[in-house]
């Protein structure tokens, strides 16, 4: 009799501990003399060669864009998010925000904290076109991509006029929107801080190789998915009918690149919400959750094929 409370209260010590593992923990870690803000969930309930999935935020934006989906995800596996330098709580360093870079920083991160890969890596926008770089450089450590709505790294100069040509417009009037548009976006947020400015400048930069630090370069065969929304989502002064069907128009031939990427690997896959909006992991979690879920169990099942 005098027996059974205790074991209740060891179960009961046991579940508390065991749940707080699963506890989100932000903190700053020092990577080359620079605090960068970075939050783990579940590192300590790691099983062995358990793939960790890391999350790499859009342009300029903190991690804390991934909360509504991390507590779905935490199921699934351990995970990480983080702040570039510069970005959010990070403090900025001296470094171009370049694809190499990035993906150097980011195994600095990995490795201070002890986290042997794999790793599946989340990207959203920028981020996406971050972690298909990652790839590149890095694929031996990958288990799998999901790459967000990105900045579109299959586009080049010509995509860009055509996407107006459905709609019947001259080739002066294209010429001068394209023209209009790559302006607009070299000179937007002149007035944020440095490192957002970087990030701006990298893209554009890449834009104008037509991301050939990336599409030079195959994908390995991992699991990657891809998935967009289709929600149009300007602003209201925006919301005419021609600006919905240029959106609607751009959807239509980026979805046909998209296709081509993850046709490229055994386990690629093309998701599409429609009621999304750019930011898809916000609007529609789920989804999100559900892919990365599909991908860590092909990536188990691509793994066991191999050992056999």
């Amino acid at each position: 009799m005098v027996k059974k409370p205790t074991i209740k209260l060891s179960l009961l010590a046991a579940f508390v501990l065991l749940s707080l593992n699963a506890f989100p923990q932000k903190r700053f870690i020092p990577i080359d003399g620079t605090n960068i803000w970075i939050n783990t969930i579940g590192l300590e309930n790691r099983k062995e060669g358990q793939p960790v999935v890391v999350f790499e935020s859009g342009y300029g934006t903190p991690m804390d864009q991934w909360d509504r989906l991390l507590e779905g995800a935490s199921g699934l596996a351990p995970l990480i998010t983080y702040d570039r330098p510069g970005i959010g709580e990070s403090a900025p360093d001296q470094e171009l925000p370049t694809i190499k870079n990035v993906a150097d920083k980011l195994l600095e991160v990995l490795n201070h904290l002890q986290i042997k890969p794999p790793y599946v890596l989340v990207g959203h926008s920028l981020g996406g076109m971050y972690v298909r770089g990652f790839a590149r450089y890095y694929p031996q450590v990958l288990a799998g991509l999901v790459i967000i709505d990105p900045a579109d790294f299959t586009e080049t100069r010509q995509n860009k006029r055509d996407y107006y040509k459905p709609l019947g417009w001259d080739e002066a009037r294209i010429d001068k929107t394209v023209l209009e548009i790559e302006a607009g976006l070299t000179n937007r947020n002149k007035e944020a801080p440095q490192s957002i400015r970087e990030e701006g400048e990298v893209l554009a930069d890449l834009r104008k190789t037509e991301f050939k630090e990336i599409t030079e370069h195959a994908l390995p065969n991992i699991p990657v998915h891809i998935i967009t929304g289709g929600r149009f989502d300007a602003p209201e002064a925006s919301r005419t009918k021609e600006n919905e069907a240029v959106f609607r128009s751009k959807m239509r031939i980026r979805v046909g690149r998209w296709m081509d990427v993850v046709q490229s690997v055994d386990k690629g896959m093309l998701l599409y919400s429609g009621d999304a909006g750019h930011f898809v992991h916000y609007d529609d979690p789920e989804l999100v959750v559900s892919s990365i879920r599909l991908v860590l169990q092909d990536y188990e099942l691509l793994r066991q094929k191999k050992e056999k």
